[in-house]
């Protein structure tokens, strides 16, 4: 959970010697409406960036933060939130049931070298620990724990740690009508967007101001360009038979969260049958396919099919 927009808000603040108070939802269950990695922002000139879950909870925090603001004072602190007017913790105000831990940080000018290598490390999508308790908040590169967040206390003491840096991505092959829509909505999930195209004039590249990333290549080398591992998802929406083909069979073989092929079932059927008789793909291979790409909403302008694929996406992505 990157939140390039909250460290970019925090970088801007700090430079104009602004003070912050960063909050982050540390942990959290189900039913709570704060997910463990939300990241909220306030600063001392009454600006905000990010939530922690919204409602009641969170406009009382936000008072609560910005008196702390306007006494200067410095904070590093955590707190359980119970969501029900019963149960260990203090009361959200909200009573959708289930339990948030937030830790509270104050951020200086002096915390502005850290921000900046959090930003650096986002941009070139490599690993790094970001590590808060009550007295410290520091960022160390090229480091990272197993678990992308983890949160522990005692009596005595507390620690926050979340790998940074290593974004969700998502490769979009096809850089037509609905790769571009596709480019828009996902840019708006916090991923990463790489688009391939083996055209490059074609009027929906030149407009695509979404994509982080745009290479002209052809479609069965673009396994040359992607990061394989959990955050990765393949979405191959080509305008035709072989450049679907060429890109299934360039990315079959890699180590992927999510691969998605848009096409008729009349379609999916002539390409699978190619790529088992002509490349040795097995069944087994081919079933990890997500096709008809999308959930079934009846999508039919680009628009619909984008959203449609988004949320499969964040389906596989959460688990579900």
């Amino acid at each position: 959970m990157n939140d390039i927009k909250i460290w970019k808000y925090i970088e801007n603040k700090l430079m104009e010697n602004h003070s912050i108070i960063l909050l982050i939802v540390v942990n959290s269950s189900k039913s709570s409406p704060g997910r463990a990695g939300f990241k909220m922002a306030i600063s001392d000139d009454k600006t905000i960036m990010g939530t922690i879950g919204g409602g009641i909870m969170e406009f009382d925090i936000i008072n609560e933060v910005n008196k702390l603001l306007d006494k200067n004072e410095l904070v590093g602190f955590f707190r359980k939130l119970v969501h029900s007017k019963t149960g260990d913790g203090d009361k959200s105000g909200l009573i959708c049931g289930g339990i948030q831990t937030i830790v509270f940080k104050s951020l200086l000018k002096s915390d502005l070298p850290i921000i900046q290598s959090i930003l650096q490390s986002i941009k070139l999508q490599t690993s790094g620990l970001l590590q808060i308790d009550e007295h410290h908040f520091t960022f160390s590169p090229e480091l990272s724990i197993e678990e992308d967040l983890l949160f522990s206390s005692t009596n005595e003491s507390w620690i926050f740690k979340e790998n940074i840096g290593i974004p969700n991505r998502v490769y979009i092959v096809g850089g037509g009508h609905v790769g571009l829509a596709v480019s828009r909505i996902m840019s708006t999930l916090n991923f990463f967007v790489t688009v391939f195209d083996n055209r490059s004039s074609v009027s929906t590249i030149l407009e695509n101001k979404f994509a982080d990333k745009i290479i002209i290549t052809d479609y069965n080398k673009i396994n040359e360009h992607i990061i394989e591992g959990e955050k990765s998802f393949v979405v191959i929406v080509t305008p035709n038979h072989n450049g679907d083909k060429d890109a299934l069979e360039s990315v079959l073989k890699l180590n992927l969260k999510y691969i998605g092929s848009m096409g008729s079932a009349k379609k999916i059927k002539s390409i699978f049958t190619q790529l088992m008789e002509e490349n040795g793909f097995t069944q087994n291979e081919l079933e990890k396919i997500h096709t008809p790409i999308g959930l079934e909403i009846f999508a039919e302008t680009p628009e619909e099919i984008a959203i449609s694929i988004a949320s499969e996406i964040i389906k596989v992505k959460n688990g579900i």
